[in-house]
């Protein structure tokens, strides 16, 4: 048996790595809105019937900038060859100068300026994304002797999808380097070091495999995913080693812990959102691979590790809380953020989850100040019921707005043109109208859309236009996400709390276990919603995933209390894995402080708070609440 477990530990790491070889390259990135948008939703089908009816192309900026306004003869010459080459891309559908004569623009060109619109047949309604088209074009640009500027919705696109690869990876390093350096100053044992680093290593690199197998593309939701898993593969390690390396003493807390950690993803499954599934199939994998990483190098008693007796000793003065006061104060803490609870609210705003200093927003703000706004608001009227001149007075009026930078509609082209333009629908019944906007966060884009309603019923009683396009998209995207984290939230306490109670098969510790876990998860959603922190692509997951990983002491404290029969017995054998895996993960997390993406910093302090949270509730509030529940805190040892 021996020398089949010693065979297993040498095979199993060379099969994956060399699957890690053959996969890794393989794992692709994507942000597209149709990994965002449900399916089935409405407004998908209505914005199809609006790409039917007017075309479905896509399209992006070319901006050039010569000191000497394209005067001399070389700068010209330099522009029709750019042209040339441009229209013998592949999926390039036209080559326009900028701004065609229909468009109305608030603002004249500098004439050191010019402007090309370069449309492209995009991979699909969602995605305008054409990275390959894009490098094409930048190769271009680079023989061109003018200051160069791209922009347009699937350069941004390219950015968010360039972050996500620079996040994984940074992340990723630099958690590495901050783990090893804490587990090196914990263990002092190279073996412990090695063993409890290659369980946090195997749950990262099945976490991995299973995108790079399953095809599932990595995204700004999964960022995390790397640093969650790597971090808490030290769970289960540091509860063996503190139990003198014997993984059986603690193996029934352990899987229960991954347990309902798996199931704090796995609440994400039902969504209709396509990378929330994906959100919860890798963060199950990378969890349930870390367990199956520690059963095989601990399982059963790999060595003899002896703790550092100065922190057993710590632990040794635990102090066991039993003030009934104390219970009140979290009762009260609690009461106070339920009304933040009810503003919680869910924004989505492009630019947020990009650095500033990516090249791609560098240019976009280039193009904003030099050239026009460019994201389309689009809207459409039927054209029998639009007088001509309110509907132009209506337009003007939605030009003198902040926001807008320009106008186009079926109105805009001559008659005999109208209906080959993609202005009319083919039946000639209904007419498109495009706002130039900047690029909003979703309620900004809902109160900008309001406003233009308003004017609408100002200047054209009788008719109401109908807004389409990205904005009522990204409106449907925040909507999904906010039922999202409701259901998935309210499914993790229930699946998780059925959990507990199975394995506690003890209504009253059962009782007693509840609030210690849902008070620090209702604090952190209310201090979002009291701060103005709203749900978003880094922070949706943030209630069910922190549940998931707060029982896991709950687990771990009450699993010894019933096998030792006292409080303060069950803080010396759980106490030193419990506070020493929430410092691990604590530093875990503090790695998405240095992120330059505004959500992303935001989700690493939530997290912190609610690690600090559900620390202070099992140590604190929890064996309060066992005095008060079992006995006054002792009980006959059972054997569990």
């Amino acid at each position: 048996m021996n020398k089949l477990v010693k065979a297993l530990r040498v095979a199993i790491p060379a099969v994956f790595v060399v699957l890690l070889v053959l996969y890794l390259p393989k794992i692709r990135v994507e942000n597209s809105l149709e990994r965002w948008v449900t399916p089935s939703s409405p407004e998908i089908a209505r914005y199809g019937d609006f790409l039917e009816q007017f075309g479905g192309g896509a399209a992006f900026l070319v901006v050039l900038r010569d000191p000497g306004g394209f005067e001399s003869d070389t700068a010209r010459d330099a522009l029709m060859a750019l042209w040339d080459r441009l229209t013998e891309l592949p999926d390039i559908d036209g080559v326009s100068v900028y701004p065609p004569p229909v468009y109305r623009l608030k603002r004249r060109l500098d004439k050191s300026i010019s402007v090309f619109i370069v449309a492209f047949t995009p991979p699909s309604r969602l995605n305008p994304n054409r990275p390959e088209l894009l490098k094409a074009v930048r190769n271009l640009l680079k023989d061109v002797p003018f200051e160069s500027h791209l922009a347009g919705t699937g350069v941004l696109h390219e950015a968010i999808n360039e972050e996500t690869q620079k996040y994984t990876l940074s992340f990723i390093g630099l958690g590495l380097l901050f783990l090893m350096a804490l587990l090196l100053l914990v263990l002092k044992s190279a073996k412990a070091f090695l063993m409890t680093m290659g369980v946090s290593a195997g749950g990262v690199s099945t976490l991995l495999l299973a995108a790079a197998v399953f095809r599932i593309p990595l995204s700004m939701v999964t960022v995390i995913l790397p640093v969650l898993v790597l971090f808490y593969g030290t769970s289960g390690s540091l509860h063996v080693l503190f139990h003198r390396g014997d993984f059986r003493k603690v193996v029934a807390p352990c899987f229960m812990a991954v347990l309902t950690t798996a199931i704090g993803f796995l609440t994400f499954w039902p969504s209709s959102i396509p990378l929330l599934k994906d959100f919860a199939v890798l963060g199950t994998a990378g969890i349930a691979g870390g367990f199956a990483w520690a059963f095989l190098l601990f399982f059963p008693r790999r060595y003899a590790f002896e703790p550092r007796a100065d922190i057993e000793r710590i632990f040794r003065r635990f102090p066991v809380f039993s003030r009934r006061s104390i219970l009140l104060i979290f009762l009260g803490v609690a009461a106070a953020m339920v009304p933040g609870i009810l503003k919680l609210k869910a924004d989505i705003y492009s630019l947020d989850i990009i650095s500033p200093s990516n090249p791609r927003v560098i240019d976009h703000h280039f193009v904003e100040r030099n050239v026009s706004r460019y994201v389309p608001l689009e809207y459409t009227v039927e054209i029998d019921k639009a007088d001509p001149r309110e509907l132009n007075g209506w337009i003007s009026a939605v030009l003198e707005l902040d926001e807008v930078d320009g106008a186009v509609s079926y109105l805009s082209f001559p008659s005999s043109e109208r209906s080959k333009s993609r202005y009319v629908s083919p039946d000639g019944r209904t007419g498109r109208v495009t706002f130039f906007i900047p690029t909003l966060s979703t309620s900004r884009g809902l109160a900008l859309a309001d406003r233009i309603a308003g004017l609408a019923a100002a200047k054209m009683p009788g008719v109401r236009p109908s807004v389409n396009g990205y904005v009522t998209l990204y409106a449907v995207v925040a909507e999904e996400l906010k039922k999202a984290f409701v259901s998935s939230l309210a499914l993790a306490f229930a699946l998780i709390f059925l959990v507990m109670a199975a394995f506690l098969r003890n209504a009253r510790l059962f009782a007693a276990s509840i609030l210690p876990n849902v008070i620090p998860v209702a604090c952190v959603i209310g201090l979002m919603g009291w701060s103005g922190l709203t749900l978003n692509m880094a922070t949706v997951p943030i209630g069910c995933l922190m549940l998931g990983i707060l029982v896991d002491n709950t687990f771990h404290l009450l699993f010894w209390y019933k096998k030792t029969g006292g409080l303060r017995e069950a803080f010396r054998e759980a106490a030193p894995g419990m506070v020493l895996t929430m410092a691990i993960l604590s530093v875990g997390f503090s790695v998405f402080l240095f992120a330059s993406s505004p959500p992303i910093r935001y989700f690493g302090i939530l997290s912190l708070a609610t690690l600090a949270a559900g620390l202070a509730g099992d140590c604190i509030l929890l064996p309060v609440l066992v005095r008060m529940l079992d006995s006054k805190g002792t009980r006959r040892p059972e054997n569990v």
